[in-house]
């Protein structure tokens, strides 16, 4: 009986501790992110706002603007709709930290907050390259959570899988870093990634440069309609004509788009 109290102790000391973890990084986000909004209202009025897919420049004022708040403590968030491509982009408050400051947010958040199974639309997202055994590919972010890269594996395909944020379970064929990327990929593929990309074209200018000569790259993302807004996290909506000015100013071309519901997945050919 005593060694069943001791290990119920144990429990209910790991419990608190976890708990007192949890509060203190919400704490961290929220403060932070309270501060940063205090900062915009100091600093956004009278600003020209730069889309960062096409660049164009207006001043906030005279742009159209959408409202939300971010469930994962990040505050206000204020987007902007590009008059030119079509783009809506924002909050700047996130689009404007450092890479650093971005790097630890995302650890923040994973700390406590798992996405999900995407399997299914990572290997459908996959499927719609037309992929070919003998040819290398990359799923490019693709979490802890997904077996898109073990399952495409197992059917012969050469796949990989590249990402940054989380840890996946110690796999060989998945990678953390891009110094160790090879290019000549004859494919590359994403779910749920292309609306977290800060740099979009200088992103998919890096795709170019990993990829073979007319290779095909699949994003599949809800986030080509402007939903989801309620994350920080999400910077880029790629409505209007935003896909294919991002794929002009990359080296890229759009040659198909599929939508399904929210399955949305927009092809790219390497040109």
């Amino acid at each position: 009986m005593r060694a069943l109290d001791q290990r119920g102790s144990a429990s209910s000391a790991k419990g608190i501790r976890v708990e007192k973890e949890q509060s203190l990084r919400r704490f961290a986000a929220q403060g932070f992110w309270h501060l940063a909004d205090r900062l915009d209202a100091l600093t956004l009025p009278g600003r020209r706002m730069v889309c960062p897919i096409c660049e164009r420049s207006e001043p906030r004022e005279a742009l159209e603007a959408r409202a939300s708040r971010c469930m994962f403590g990040g505050g206000h968030l204020e987007r902007y709709v590009c008059p030119g491509c079509g783009c809506i982009y924002g909050p700047s408050k996130y689009l404007d930290l450092p890479a650093e400051l971005v790097a630890a947010d995302y650890a923040l958040l994973y700390a406590d907050y798992d996405e999900g199974d995407t399997t299914v639309n990572e290997l459908r997202a996959f499927r719609s390259i037309n992929p070919s055994a003998g040819r290398r590919y990359l799923n490019w972010g693709c979490g802890q959570w997904s077996r898109a890269v073990e399952i495409a594996r197992t059917e012969g395909f050469d796949v990989w899988g590249y990402e940054p944020v989380v840890s996946p379970a110690e796999r060989s064929f998945i990678v953390s870093r891009k110094e160790v990327i090879t290019t000549g990929f004859a494919g590359i593929f994403s779910n749920n990634l292309i609306e977290h990309l800060l740099r979009p074209v200088d992103e998919f200018r890096y795709f170019h440069r990993i990829m073979a000569p007319g290779g095909l790259m699949a994003h599949a993302s809800p986030c080509y309609q402007y939903c989801y807004e309620f994350s920080r996290f999400h910077v880029v909506f790629l409505l209007g004509d935003a896909p294919h000015v991002l794929a002009e100013r990359s080296g890229f071309r759009v040659i198909h788009f599929e939508e399904d519901g929210e399955f949305r997945n927009c092809v790219f050919e390497r040109i």
